[in-house]
């Protein structure tokens, strides 16, 4: 009995919305596709996109005395895999850790293995998760989603910068819920940077679109799914005109205030936390500790002075390389998906033939 309803849904699963039945080994591309594809794209949007960045920004490329941390099994370190100690950075200058996406690698790779390039996943899961709750709390007593999309941010204000905290530490015995840092503070600390960051993150998207719609480009219609829209030959100006827009708000609307929004959050990362990539914790004496009195993390001024000229330069760098990339596995996705589904469509038959 068990076999006929597992050969049953097994047919019903061949057979596609149009009528037509896959071959058995379409299935096998599939699993293949997903064994390949999910975990380079995981990789894409979540250690390229999140992970390399933040610790661009973090990092000092001249900071007090730094050793680099290890936690190879083998004791092998860092340094001697090519990143200098303190004393040999006192010498002579060092590229910065996060000056190239492979010494960046290098440095994540060395902390835990392969784990490390999805490290804090868990807690950026958590991170999507509280803040759906808050948007659907914000929307569904009418408060428009331009307001309320800076409102959830600040109500996530904790562990978000708890997940910033442990992107750019080393691995805690401590529970996630265990990391938050004090909500006063934080709210204190961030809710400024934070509002600013996600409007400049709205108007990324409403600036271009707006800039379309004004131009009466045809653009699609989120309202109209199926609904493709038609070519115009003047289509190409407008579309390039839009990307630059758009690059020019991610530029220097977005990345700048993310900038000062993860470097506020990691200037009161604890004491007792080490840090992956070098890290000026006292922002060259700007920051007082909270025990002596201080406010224990530093201003948003501060926080952009800090990040030097060379720096901006090698975050934007980074930018580049990580969209290069992201372009490059998303074209070799569709390179090996369209001869995949024409070789499928071609080996299927109609379910009335059978």
């Amino acid at each position: 009995m068990y076999r006929d309803i597992a050969t049953t849904l097994y047919k019903r699963g061949e057979a596609s919305m149009g009528g037509y039945q896959m071959p058995g080994w379409a299935w096998a591309v599939f699993a293949v596709n997903f064994v390949i594809f999910v975990p380079l794209f995981l990789i894409a949007t979540y250690t390229f996109q999140h992970i390399y960045p933040t610790l661009a920004i973090v990092e000092d490329p001249s900071p007090p005395a730094y050793d680099p941390v290890s936690l190879n099994e083998d004791g092998q370190s860092i340094a001697e895999d090519g990143f200098p100690t303190s004393d040999a950075a006192a010498v002579s200058e060092t590229p910065a850790v996060t000056s190239s996406l492979r010494s960046t690698h290098r440095a994540v790779y060395a902390v835990a293995g392969w784990r490390s390039l999805f490290r804090g996943y868990a807690a950026y899961l958590f991170l999507n998760v509280v803040m759906a709750v808050f948007a659907s709390i914000f929307l569904s007593v009418g408060i428009p989603s331009l307001i309320a999309a800076p409102l959830v941010a600040v109500a996530a204000s904790q562990p978000y910068a708890a997940w910033t905290h442990i992107i750019i530490s080393t691995p805690s015995t401590k529970y996630f819920w265990q990391r938050l840092p004090p909500f006063k503070r934080t709210f204190r600390a961030t809710a400024v940077p934070i509002l600013l960051y996600i409007l400049a993150t709205e108007l990324s998207t409403f600036l271009p679109r707006g800039l379309a719609l004004l131009l009466k480009m045809n653009i699609w219609d989120p309202k109209e799914p199926n609904t493709l829209p038609q070519y115009n030959k003047d289509d190409a100006w407008k579309g390039l005109l839009v990307l630059l827009t758009a690059l020019t708000v991610q530029v220097f609307l977005v990345v700048p205030t993310q900038v000062v929004l993860t470097r506020v959050q990691a200037s009161f990362l604890p004491e007792e936390d080490d840090t992956i990539v070098p890290f000026d914790r006292s922002f060259g004496g700007k920051v007082e500790p909270a025990i002596v009195g201080g406010k224990g993390y530093v201003n948003m001024g501060d926080a952009w002075k800090s990040f030097s000229r060379a720096s901006w330069v090698r975050l934007i760098k980074l930018y580049v390389k990580i969209f290069l990339i992201t372009v490059a596995i998303s074209f070799a996705w569709i390179a090996v998906l369209i001869p995949e589904y024409i070789l499928i469509a071609n080996n299927s038959r109609k379910v009335d033939e059978l």
